[in-house]
């Protein structure tokens, strides 16, 4: 299936992923950023999904909010029925199901969802929302966990996935700074080994690739048309030639200007752009 795009000079709107409807809406990942976005015209929009303690999809990035007290709590530790009454951000996180809603009942039609998941052992209940909305056609499956799209490809092996990592060798001081709020892999050949683990929930995680993804994720992606996604600062000219030369798309996160983009996309050859600003979509549009 032919969900994403080439490489082109001419940066249109099917190369831009609205990042969590940032800049549509006071708040990211909210129904009111989604219709914003949708309203726009954007076509490809990007959202997070965490699970509750009840196992119901949520649509949030971080693995804990602030109730209505200021206190620190962990999604996965509160049902979803007592999201409203937690408050604080809690009260502003929709399911899931009110996305998929959302998006079958709007007018646009032609845009395309990345949807990131942060939590492992939900895969199928994900997937299993994604058919029931008649959503598999636009839909690319995202995560920075590979044992998820491992299991997602089992469950739909033609739907796109995409991984996310970091890259390369990582200082010192950006090492401290990413472990001190994730759990931190890392593969030294850019193998990356199956999981035991059922289920991983209230966590960050994700893989330090000091050399280019390799392996059975590599074949996966290279089969459903898949992509890689690391952040703009570790993007090298060989490291997108790389992945170009296994028909692997690239893209980057995040950017707030236009200019930064089509510097990137002169330098990197980038597929496609994680975008923080909606004035970014407004620059391309005049």
């Amino acid at each position: 299936m032919a969900l994403l795009i080439k490489n082109s000079k001419n940066i249109g709107l099917d190369a831009l992923i609205s990042h969590r409807f940032r800049g549509f809406a006071p708040r990211e990942n909210t129904l009111k950023g989604l219709r914003a976005a949708l309203d726009f015209g954007v076509l490809l929009l990007e959202f997070d999904v965490r699970m509750a303690k009840c196992g119901t999809p949520m649509i949030y990035h971080d693995e804990y909010a602030n109730d209505k007290h200021g206190v620190r709590r962990l999604l996965c530790d509160i049902p979803a029925y007592k999201f409203k009454k937690a408050g604080g951000r809690f009260a502003s996180m929709p399911t899931l199901e009110a996305l998929f809603s959302t998006i079958k009942h709007h007018k646009n039609k032609q845009a395309k969802f990345l949807i990131d998941i942060k939590d492992l052992g939900f895969e199928h209940e994900i997937h299993a929302l994604v058919m029931y909305y008649g959503l598999a056609e636009r839909v690319v499956y995202v995560s920075w966990i590979a044992e998820v799209l491992y299991r997602i490809h089992a469950l739909a092996p033609n739907i796109p996935l995409c991984f996310s990592h970091w890259s390369g060798k990582i200082s010192d001081k950006n090492y401290k700074q990413i472990a001190s709020k994730h759990e931190i892999f890392i593969s030294k050949t850019g193998d990356i080994p199956r999981m035991n683990e059922d289920y991983i929930l209230g966590k960050r995680m994700g893989w330090v690739l000091e050399k280019p993804l390799t392996g059975e994720l590599l074949n996966i992606l290279k089969a459903c048309n898949g992509m890689i996604c690391i952040p703009t600062e570790l993007i090298k000219p060989e490291l997108s030639d790389y992945y170009h030369q296994h028909n692997i798309q690239i893209s980057t996160f995040s950017y707030t200007d236009l200019a930064k983009i089509k510097q990137h996309s002169n330098e990197f050859k980038i597929d496609m752009y994680f975008v923080d600003n909606k004035q970014v979509f407004e620059d391309l549009a005049q």
